[in-house]
């Protein structure tokens, strides 16, 4: 599979406007939104925000990366089932992608399509099944984020999800799903103050572990649903020495 660097691929739209979809979320998709922001304006590149019932305001359209495309979830797959024809280019930043609706979706868009995904799982799917169109590997855009080191605080931060992503018989004693106090696009000082105030963080929350890793705390990932989280970790994650994926739920309940 082959890597892209997304900005050097992104210097094509240099100075340019393009429509951009961006879906709801928590605050794991706000830390995405925030990183594209850092990598749109690196390149001056003007987003001009569409919803499924806009018309269409430029002829490329960017997706914003995440885990959207997936059975789990609809915002995009409604949308690209409205517009298959609209856009002449429709470009999706990395992402998670898996289902046989999503790629039956893609194959029957007529946009010249550029695909992104996150880890290689996905990038394998999309690569062996689309029609039409490239498919490349890059990291999530949560990555562009920077952060001061706050590698000081005290105690343990137990922040796991609670909805159909979980994998739990049940939550941790004193659980705080941090990232569900979120939404796409909210500032991200709540999530770091929070985050500053421990020593270690045990979740689930793929992008609350990306967060307190680049903050520098010590992070335990645990497995999602499906394979999101170790195939990011896997990509992404391992080469921080501060961060160990746990595959054993059951280490949660034992002092992980």
């Amino acid at each position: 599979m082959k890597e892209l660097d997304l900005k050097d691929f992104l210097k094509n739209y240099e100075n340019k406007s393009v429509d951009f979809f961006r879906f709801p979320g928590n605050y794991g998709d706000s830390l995405i939104w925030h990183g594209t922001k850092i990598l749109l304006n690196s390149l001056n590149i003007k987003e001009h925000y569409v919803e499924i019932s806009s018309p269409k305001y430029n002829d490329v359209l960017f997706i914003d990366g995440g885990g959207n495309f997936v059975d789990y979830y609809t915002d995009v797959k409604n949308f690209l089932l409205e517009k298959p024809s609209l856009y002449n280019e429709v470009i999706i930043l990395p992402h998670t992608i898996f289902g046989d609706k999503q790629i039956e979706i893609l194959n029957n868009m007529t946009s010249d399509l550029t695909i992104f995904c996150r880890e290689k799982i996905s990038a394998e799917f999309v690569d062996n099944n689309l029609n039409q169109g490239n498919t490349y590997l890059w990291h999530d855009c949560a990555f562009y984020n920077t952060f001061t080191p706050m590698s000081s605080g005290e105690g343990v931060l137990n922040a796991f999800r609670s909805d159909k992503e979980s994998v739990l018989n049940k939550l941790p004693e004193s659980n705080n799903d941090v990232s569900y106090n979120g939404y796409a696009q909210k500032p991200l000082d709540d999530l770091v103050n929070m985050l500053g105030k421990y020593n270690q963080i045990n979740t689930d929350r793929l992008h609350v572990a990306i967060c307190a890793t680049l903050l520098g705390k010590q992070v335990k990932l645990f497995p999602n649903s499906y394979y999101k989280n170790k195939a990011v970790f896997e990509y992404s994650l391992k080469k921080f020495k501060n961060i160990d994926f746990v595959g054993c739920r059951n280490k949660i309940f034992k002092g992980v």
